[in-house]
């Protein structure tokens, strides 16, 4: 008697479970306001049902109706005025190369390229700091864009050297003897050489404490991770002279990024001048010198990369207002 009731039983329930999941998927569809916190505030299937609507066509609308007055544009196109900033790099102090280097110093350097340029200021103050021989950073391979440049294939290396010859010993790569001391050397064990424990904005104290002593017993010290780890304050003030000529004068880009650069720039004040294929169709100059100049007016906005697709989608938006915006500005 009691196999039947067990029976109805299970079907019954099997039913209700069947209900309530259905129940669960549907209600995201009819009342997506209650799970939109929830598909913001981590990727799932919620988010995927819950993705942004556009919503710049009323942002356009305002930025083509909204007229502005002729004072504030003068004052955001006019030249900012004079603050009392002075190069920090101009030092009434001569720069002194120690006679004897207390060894070799390496850094790896991960993140984008602004990230690796301000690495590379700090390791030329760090090697300071220590008394070493610098090794040109070397540069990881970034993991979003896959990019494998080296520092050879985005600054001028011997322009760099030589900039800062009387300041810092930099090599651009080790002598026989420490050829073993690589990536791929320290990505296979623990290293006596690796310096993998500095803290984020480390002292000057801390590097003489740490990293000296390694760099005595074996020569050579390599720290990894190295991105942000000197501290901005409290250093001596020709330490911060020296990073700021490493960033202002030392560090130049090969000539085929500046011709990049140079050209974009040319086109963005003058988009309307006679342009020529210059060597490869990317590059293209103006070739007609006897037309007026004109120094037109842009904006450049620096699209940060982000996997959020939200986030990517409202710098969209916002790079199509300051476009439609543009327009009414003379």
């Amino acid at each position: 008697m009691r196999q039947p009731y067990n029976y109805n039983h299970q079907v019954h329930q099997s039913q209700r479970s069947a209900f309530a999941a259905l129940f669960l998927v549907l209600l995201p569809i009819f009342f997506p306001n209650l799970f939109a916190p929830l598909g913001r505030a981590s990727p799932s299937l919620f988010s995927e049902w819950n993705a942004p609507k556009p919503r710049h066509l009323s942002l356009l609308e305002v930025a083509l109706h909204w007229k502005t007055p002729i004072k504030r544009q003068f004052d955001l196109w006019s030249p900012l005025p004079n603050q009392g900033w002075k190069p920090c790099i101009d030092s009434a102090d001569t720069p002194s190369l120690p006679e004897r280097s207390q060894g070799y110093i390496q850094v790896f350097l991960d993140g984008g390229l602004n990230q690796q340029r301000m690495g590379i200021c700090d390791a030329v103050a760090v090697a300071k700091i220590l008394n070493a021989t610098l090794v040109i950073p070397h540069l990881e391979v970034n993991p979003v864009w896959q990019d494998s440049s080296s520092f050879t294939n985005i600054f001028d290396v011997d322009h760099f050297i030589n900039v800062l010859q009387d300041e810092v010993s930099i090599v651009k790569e080790l002598p026989r003897e420490y050829s073993w001391s690589s990536r791929e050397y320290y990505a296979t064990g623990i290293r006596a050489t690796r310096i993998k424990t500095a803290p984020i904005h480390a002292s000057a104290d801390w590097y003489l404490e740490n990293v000296l002593p390694v760099m005595r017993s074996y020569g050579i010290a390599a720290i990894s991770p190295f991105s942000h780890r000197l501290a901005f304050d409290k250093l001596p003030v020709e330490i911060q002279h020296l990073r700021c000529k490493v960033n202002f004068e030392a560090l130049a880009f090969v000539p085929r990024i500046r011709l990049i650069g140079e050209t974009l720039v040319n086109r963005l004040r003058d988009p309307s001048g006679k342009l020529q294929a210059s060597g490869t169709e990317v590059l293209r100059e103006r070739t007609d010198d006897t037309e007026k100049e004109r120094a037109g007016k842009f904006v450049v906005l620096h699209l940060r990369f982000d996997k959020t697709l939200c986030r990517t989608w409202l710098l969209i938006q916002l790079a199509i207002l300051v476009e439609a915006k543009l327009r009414n500005w003379p």
